[in-house]
């Protein structure tokens, strides 16, 4: 929903393009985050093409985790260039689920993700009864559940659960590249996190992650959106607008003076 106040809001010298990857709508759970950055990367180059200026990436809830993987995944140093990301919704999949999901169902769906993979049909839907149809009406397959749900805390697309080792976020977080900033935005009343979680010591301990490594958080525009749902579906005019602001202050610190950041 914020996409159109977003575009209206940006200077002259800024374009938003909204892309729609073939994981877009029903595809996300078939696919993988290693395809969506290559999808990313055409992208990117095609813009590259036809415009001068800075490509920053914005993503949503998995469009976060494909940032992460963009910068730092298998293969990004070949991966056509950025200068920025801002992850806004960034949730922990596997967390929404434990919380979401009976613990039987939850431990059931697993090994039967387990079991199709170990018998060569990973790339197979896992049967809708075994997740309770937990993404609505996309098909998931088992890989792909595994990417996200895994128990072991070793799923593919497991960037922001709370409770990863330090050991696993200098491998994202702390792999960033020095110079592509990114601005993180978490939603305060995001209905896929469990109220309880601190929000803002989760962003501030990805910074310290960031410069434990050679990356970099805007620390002045990441943060905590108060009164934000996941997407900002229903949000107020005050909420998007803090949302706005934020990205426009990214964008203005990248634009002028991105060594500060």
């Amino acid at each position: 929903p914020y996409t159109t106040p977003l575009a209206a809001s940006l200077p002259p010298t800024w374009t938003l393009a909204q892309v729609h990857l073939s994981s877009s709508y029903t595809g996300w759970g078939t696919s993988n985050l290693q395809k969506d950055a290559a999808e990313l990367s055409k992208c990117v180059a095609y813009f590259r093409g036809i415009k001068t200026g800075k490509i920053v990436l914005m993503g949503h809830s998995t469009g976060c985790q494909d940032i992460i993987e963009y910068l730092t995944g298998t293969g990004h140093a070949s991966r056509a260039k950025i200068d920025g990301g801002i992850l806004q919704g960034p949730v922990s999949d596997r967390q929404a689920i434990e919380g979401g999901l009976d613990p039987a169902l939850y431990a059931g769906s697993c090994e039967t993700a387990k079991a199709m993979v170990e018998a060569g049909d990973g790339d197979e839907i896992l049967p809708s009864k075994t997740m309770k149809s937990f993404f609505g009406p996309a098909p998931v397959s088992a890989k792909r559940w595994l990417s996200l749900a895994s128990p072991d805390h070793d799923g593919d697309d497991d960037f922001f659960s709370s409770d990863l080792s330090d050991e696993r976020f200098m491998k994202t977080f702390g792999a960033l590249p020095r110079d592509i900033p990114l601005c993180v935005l978490h939603s305060g009343s995001d209905e896929y996190v469990d109220p309880k979680m601190d929000k803002d010591g989760l962003i501030r301990k990805w910074i310290e992650v960031a410069k434990n490594g050679e990356g970099r958080i805007d620390e002045v525009h990441s943060g905590v959106l108060e009164g934000a749902t996941h997407n900002l579906k229903g949000a107020s005019e005050e909420v998007m607008a803090g949302l706005v602001k934020k990205v426009l202050g990214f964008l203005e610190r990248l634009q002028g003076a991105q060594a500060n950041l």
